[in-house]
């Protein structure tokens, strides 16, 4: 049996257009997902905060997840790449994404670790990230590394004010890279009413929406109390 492989993805050229960080690099036959799965996650979410004697208040901060990544170049043929030739695939994604002012948006999957998908971060940014060069051959070519990545959750205005009035747009254009599960995270703050959004748009085959079709999304059903 394969193990599923962990995958990023991030906006590449604009807004919203999600790719696999190492598609169309030129390396893709020799490495077209992350090399070696974490051997940990850590995941750091704090939910109040409280100063001196002062009593808890909540806090809207959101969840961190820190990534160990180990490359290793040796086992991609002889003789051995560059190693940073995979790793600055990663590091680049601290940088501005084109066209905004913020770095690309990150979605970091793994097989069906969250039970009713595969996210473990369904939109994030890449904080920092620590390279170690940990082995060279004879001519000085580094050809294994760690990288030590450190990403937060992104929120935007809009998803903050939707959170707060979830109905105030009744429809969605479904983007590229989307699914009913991130769509329900990003429209009700919550990816298990992914079949809310199926049902309101006769959808039978819930992995079949497409870029451009336009859903119709219900008010959020409100909790009855007992």
């Amino acid at each position: 049996m394969t193990f599923a492989k962990l995958e990023i993805w991030a906006e590449r050229d604009r807004v919203g257009n999600y790719q696999n960080v190492f598609s169309g690099s030129g390396l893709e036959r020799k490495l077209p997902e992350i090399m070696f799965n974490p051997s940990e996650i850590s995941f750091e979410k704090k939910g109040w905060n409280q100063k001196d004697n002062q009593a808890l208040a909540p806090t809207d901060e959101l969840m961190s997840l820190n990534l160990n990544l180990f490359f290793d170049t040796t086992l991609t043929g002889y003789p051995p790449d560059n190693v940073q030739l995979y790793t600055r695939k990663i590091v680049n994604l601290t940088e501005k994404l084109s066209g905004s002012d913020r770095p690309p948006l990150c979605q970091i999957k793994w097989g069906m670790f969250a039970g009713q998908g595969s996210f473990i971060m369904q939109q994030g940014v890449l904080l920092s990230v620590t390279k170690q060069l940990t082995h060279f051959i004879e001519d000085g070519t580094p050809v294994r590394a760690r990288l030590n990545c450190q990403f937060r959750e992104y929120q935007s205005q809009d998803k903050k004010a939707k959170i707060q009035n979830p109905i105030d747009d009744p429809i969605h254009v479904v983007r590229q890279g989307e699914t009913l599960i991130s769509i329900a995270a990003q429209e009700y703050n919550d990816p298990t009413l992914w079949r809310l959004i199926a049902d309101a748009n006769n959808l039978k085959n819930p992995r079949g929406i497409t870029p451009g079709q336009v859903l119709t999304i219900l008010p959020k059903p409100t909790e009855k109390r007992t």
